[in-house]
């Protein structure tokens, strides 16, 4: 959210207009992550609550409810997180000026919830609602500010932009997701999960996760030829070495990949380039304000 805000928002309206100010002070910004992350930590909570049968055979060494944390103790830290989440996400949308926003904050904590209680174990459901909840990140902070961007002309690149990010981060999620999923296929069905590769079968879920990775690939090679010029040629360079060259390492080995460790290694590499990704917003800032880009 921090690089999102700084290496694009802030760096796109500076390239328009050196004098801007954004929406939000520095303060309630951080209350906006703050919001995000409780909320997050309160999800992860309650899933491992609910997901305790399972875990015991998919990953019974990350065991913690009721193995050190009472089952009590969780949903007391649950609610409390998320209470204390929807609130700062409130305030912060009252000072933004639109407390409509404020639904984002309780949509995210009522789906995260039902998530674990229910959506995740239905057949691409629970996939879903991860993925979408993913996008909504960069979204979050383009709406947080939007109050002032309306007051600025022609800022196409910047929603395109952000935009495109959300659907990267979609994409991605899916994909990690799918692999976690067959990652965890043994618990899973045994449980009783009607997750996509216990229905639908290991090779199924490897062709439906290699079209997410297709289409991520997709965005950028359609991000490539509008970046590929002399003023975007060092974003498009970037994009290409630390995301688009590691997706297509990715395809090749979900391709091949056929135990639970190779899995779990697709899973931690999902998140690899997910970072990279988001790292290319630094190249965005340097070309706003170091080497004054005209936008």
């Amino acid at each position: 959210m921090f690089a999102v805000r700084y290496g694009m928002v802030e760096a796109i309206l500076f390239s328009h207009t050196p004098s801007v100010q954004l929406q939000l002070s520095l303060l309630n910004f951080s209350l906006l992550v703050l919001s995000t992350v409780l909320i997050a930590a309160a999800g992860y909570i309650i899933n491992d609550y609910f997901d305790v049968k399972t875990d015991k055979i998919n990953k019974p060494e990350k065991l913690y409810i009721d193995h050190g944390v009472k089952r009590r103790v969780a949903m007391l830290a649950h609610m409390q997180f998320n209470l204390i989440g929807v609130m700062l996400g409130a305030y912060v949308a009252w000072r933004a000026g639109n407390v409509f926003l404020a639904l984002i904050p309780f949509a995210s904590s009522t789906l995260l919830w039902f998530y674990s209680t229910h959506f995740k174990k239905q057949l691409l459901v629970g996939n879903v609602v991860v993925a979408v909840l993913s996008a909504m990140i960069p979204l979050q902070v383009l709406l947080f500010e939007k109050p002032l961007i309306e007051n600025i002309e022609n800022l196409t690149f910047l929603y395109a932009t952000v935009i495109c990010y959300a659907i990267f981060a979609f994409l991605l999620t899916m994909t990690r997701e799918i692999i976690k999923d067959m990652e965890d296929f043994k618990g899973d069905f045994e449980t009783g999960c009607k997750t996509m590769p216990v229905v639908w079968g290991i090779k199924a879920s490897k062709a439906v996760a290699t079209v997410f990775i297709s289409n991520a690939l997709l965005l950028l090679v359609f991000i490539f030829f509008k970046l590929y010029n002399k003023d975007f040629l060092l974003l498009a360079i970037y994009l290409f070495v630390s995301v688009f060259l590691p997706g297509t390492w990715l395809l090749f080995r979900l391709y091949r990949a056929h135990a639970k460790p190779e899995y779990t290694s697709l899973s931690l590499f999902v998140k690899f380039i997910m970072i990279t990704g988001v790292l290319s917003t630094g190249v965005i800032y340097l070309y706003c304000h170091g080497y004054n880009v005209s936008i």
